[in-house]
C-alpha cells in the first residue's frame, strides 16, 4: 500500500510522504473524531519511514524493510495500540517499551518509529513520555494519534507537531464504504455516508450493520421544527430523540452542526449549489424562506451551544440535562 492507495487527505498524505523523505527525527499527533481513519494513515507514515526507497508517495511496498513491515518483523516499529486487559496503557509499560526503546538504534531501516494511540494513556503514562517527545534522539520520530486532544496533557502538545485530519467529501465517504463493503447496493452506501456524520468509521460501521437509522434525517426534523415548538415540545419530545441516539451523541452533534451550517449557506446564497444535506433540500430551502427572523448572528450562537454539549460529553456531564441545555438554547434562538 501507498498514500494514494488510502481516500482523501490529499494535503496531509504529501506532507507525510515528504517528512519521510527527509527521515529527520520529530513527534507528530494525528488529530481528528474517532473514526476518521488516523490510525490508517499513521501506519502508513511508519511504513513510509522504513522504506528504503521511499517516493512522493510514501513506501515503495517492494524493498525489503516494506515486507519487513506488512509481516510485522520488524523490531523497528513499536506500537502502543488499545491494552487488551485495562482501560489505559500502563505506565511501566511506557517507559520499558517506548521510553527505553527508543534509545536503542534501529536494526534495519534508517528510522526507528512508535505509533502510539493517546486515547489509551493516563496523564502518568504522558507524563513518563516528555523527555523522549521533547528531544527525540537521532532517527527516532513518534507518530501519536488522539481522537481528544483537550485530554492530551499541555506540556505533550507544546512538544510535537499537530497535524489535524480533514473533513471527508461524500464522493470520498463513498468510495471508502464501497471499498469496505463491495457488495452493497449504492442505495445503501449512500444511506450509511448520509448517517455517517462524515466520519469513515461511522460511515462503514453502519454499511456493515445495514442500519435503517437516519440519525442525519431525524435531526434535520428536529431542527425543522424548533421555530414552532413548544417549549415542552423541545423538552420532552426533542430530548427524547436526542437521548436515543447516546451512543452516537457525536454524530448527533455533528448533525446538528451541518444543519446550521446549510441554513447559513442559503441565508447568504440562495442558490447555493451544494449543501451537506442535499437529500432534506427542498425541506431546508422551505425552512429558511419561512424563517426570515432567523440570522446568521442567531445560528452563531447555535453552534456555540452545541459545542458546549460537546466538550460537556468530553468531561462526562449528565447526557439528559446536557442535551436539554443545548436543545433549550437552540429552541431560543430559532423560535418565532
Amino acid at each position: 500500500m501507498a498514500f494514494s492507495n488510502i481516500t482523501g487527505q490529499k494535503q496531509i498524505k504529501l506532507r507525510l510522504a515528504a517528512e519521510a523523505q527527509r527521515r529527520g527525527s520529530g513527534a507528530y499527533m494525528l488529530s481528528g473524531p474517532a473514526g476518521m481513519g488516523k490510525r490508517l494513515i499513521a501506519e502508513e507514515f511508519a511504513k513510509a519511514l522504513m522504506c528504503s526507497d521511499a517516493g512522493p508517495d510514501g513506501a515503495c511496498g517492494v524493498c525489503s524493510n516494506c515486507r519487513y513491515f506488512d509481516n510485522f518483523t520488524t523490531p523497528d516499529i513499536t506500537r502502543v495500540y488499545e491494552p487488551a486487559d485495562t482501560k489505559n496503557v500502563k505506565v511501566d509499560f511506557i517507559k520499558d517499551n517506548v521510553v527505553a526503546e527508543s534509545y536503542l538504534k534501529p536494526q534495519f531501516a534508517r528510522t526507528k518509529t512508535f505509533i502510539i494511540d493517546f486515547d489509551y494513556l493516563g496523564v502518568e503514562s504522558q507524563n513518563a513520555l516528555l523527555k523522549s517527545l521533547e528531544e527525540p534522539k537521532k532517527d527516532v520520530v513518534f507518530i501519536l494519534t488522539s481522537s481528544n486532544t483537550d485530554a492530551v496533557l499541555d506540556t505533550v502538545m507544546s512538544r510535537v507537531t499537530e497535524i489535524k485530519l480533514d473533513p471527508y467529501s461524500e464522493e470520498e465517504l463513498e468510495q471508502i464504504v464501497k471499498t469496505n463493503c463491495p457488495d452493497l447496493k449504492d442505495s445503501k452506501v449512500k444511506a450509511a455516508v448520509y448517517n455517517s456524520g462524515r466520519i469513515p468509521g461511522k460511515a462503514i460501521s453502519l454499511a456493515r450493520e445495514d442500519s435503517g437509522v437516519s440519525i442525519r434525517h431525524e435531526i434535520n426534523s428536529i431542527m425543522i421544527g424548533m421555530p414552532t415548538a413548544s417549549y415542552i415540545d423541545v423538552l420532552e419530545d426533542y430530548v427524547d430523540v436526542l437521548t436515543g441516539f447516546k451512543d452516537d451523541a457525536k454524530i448527533a452533534a455533528s448533525a446538528i452542526l451541518l444543519f446550521l451550517d446549510d441554513v447559513a449557506r442559503l441565508i447568504n446564497y440562495p442558490d447555493c449549489r451544494k449543501i451537506n444535506n442535499e437529500a432534506d433540500r427542498e425541506a431546508i430551502e422551505n425552512f429558511v424562506a419561512s424563517n426570515k427572523h432567523i440570522t446568521t448572528l442567531k445560528l452563531g450562537r447555535c453552534t456555540e451551544a452545541v459545542n458546549t454539549f460537546l466538550r460537556a460529553l468530553e468531561v462526562n456531564s449528565n447526557f439528559d440535562s446536557s442535551a436539554s441545555a443545548m436543545l433549550l438554547r437552540i429552541h431560543e434562538e430559532l423560535k418565532k
